[in-house]
C-alpha cells in the first residue's frame, strides 16, 4: 500500500514538471549571461583519500550560439576529510576553470548539457605525515574538468539544476590527481 502512495506521489509530482515546464520559457539564447551558483559533494579518488565533503561553486559565461557557453568557474572543494581523535586532517582544492558548456534541449525549460574546461587547481592541505595522491603541499598545478548536466528553468530567467564533475590535475606522483563533484546548482540568466 505505501509503495503504490509513493509512486502515485511521484507520478503528481512528474506531471506537474511536465506541465508546468511546457509554460515556462526561459532558457538562455545567443549574447545572455547565465550565472550559477552551486553546493556539491566532492570526493577524491586516488590513494589515502577519505571521506569526501563539501564544495562550493560559483561560474558564469556567456552564450555565443543558442547552445555554446563560455566563461569561468571557481570554487573551494574539501576532496578528502577526517578525524582522527583531536585532529582534524583535510585536503581542499581550489579549482579556478575556463569552462565551455553546451547544452541539448530537451523542451522550453529543460536542458542537458556537457561541459569542458582547463585551467590551474590550487592544493590547500591540511594533512598528517601521509600525502594524499601525491598532494603535500600547497601548490598550483594544471588541470582540467569534463562533467555532464541538467537545467530545469522553473522560474523563467532562473532555473535549478545538478552536474557531475569529473576533475584532474597532475599532482607530480605517477598518476593524476583526480575528484569528482555531485553538483547542486541555482541559476540564473542575464541580458
Amino acid at each position: 500500500m505505501k509503495t503504490i502512495k509513493t509512486l502515485s506521489i511521484a507520478g503528481a509530482l512528474l506531471l506537474c514538471c511536465v506541465v508546468y515546464s511546457g509554460t515556462a520559457s526561459g532558457q538562455a539564447v545567443r549574447k545572455q549571461y547565465v550565472a550559477d551558483i552551486g553546493a556539491a559533494f566532492t570526493q577524491a579518488t586516488v590513494t589515502k583519500a577519505q571521506g569526501g565533503m563539501l564544495g562550493l561553486d560559483l561560474s558564469a559565461g556567456k552564450m555565443f550560439t543558442n547552445g555554446l557557453s563560455v566563461g569561468f568557474m571557481v570554487g573551494y572543494d574539501v576532496v578528502s576529510y577526517q578525524k582522527d581523535e583531536e585532529i582534524y586532517e583535510r585536503l581542499a582544492i581550489v579549482p579556478i576553470l575556463a569552462r565551455a558548456k553546451y547544452y541539448f534541449t530537451l523542451s522550453s525549460a529543460m536542458q542537458l548539457h556537457a561541459m569542458a574546461g582547463g585551467g590551474a587547481y590550487q592544493t590547500i592541505p591540511h594533512l598528517g605525515t601521509i600525502p594524499i595522491g601525491g598532494v603535500s603541499r600547497a601548490e598550483l598545478r594544471p588541470g582540467g574538468s569534463i562533467g555532464v548536466g541538467f537545467d530545469w528553468w522553473v522560474f523563467g530567467s532562473q532555473g535549478l539544476g545538478a552536474e557531475f564533475e569529473y576533475n584532474f590535475f597532475d599532482s607530480g606522483a605517477e598518476d593524476l590527481f583526480s575528484y569528482f563533484s555531485l553538483r547542486l546548482n541555482y541559476s540564473i540568466i542575464k541580458m
